[in-house]
């Protein structure tokens, strides 16, 4: 059972602008981790504020630090009832966000200020 996918974000207005706005989450709770605590377990002397926020059953960790993290492949994907409102509100506030074409549903990609990668899809109902 997955409990939490954590992300980093360099910008605070983040949680507002992209996590809330766009992706529809819900702050539960923040807190602060010692650079103590996150040398011992992520091996960087940085002390981060940590942002608890979820969506119905999927739960974040939002890491705010000074250092970007370097990306590939790496992306999260979430499905809503109505995709392509998440995407149109993201293009809206200026986010990037591609659509992938395919046959009876869209697939939108959209990238926070942050460079973190969500494939948005629509909520497949089975009968």
């Amino acid at each position: 059972m997955l409990l939490h996918i954590a992300l980093t974000i360099i910008d605070p207005v983040e949680i507002e602008n992209f996590y809330k706005e766009v992706l529809q989450l819900t702050i539960r709770r923040k807190f602060l981790i010692s650079s103590e605590m996150s040398q011992n377990i992520f091996q960087t002397e940085e002390a981060a504020e940590i942002y608890v926020m979820e969506n119905e059953s999927v739960q974040f960790e939002i890491f705010i630090s000074c250092e970007k993290e370097k990306k590939v492949f790496s992306h999260v994907c979430l499905a809503y009832r109505e995709a392509k409102d998440i995407y149109e509100k993201a293009v809206a506030l200026g986010y990037k966000a591609m659509i992938k074409r395919n046959p009876g549903n869209d697939t939108y990609f959209i990238r926070d200020k942050n460079e973190n990668l969500f494939e948005i899809k629509d909520i497949q109902v089975v009968n």
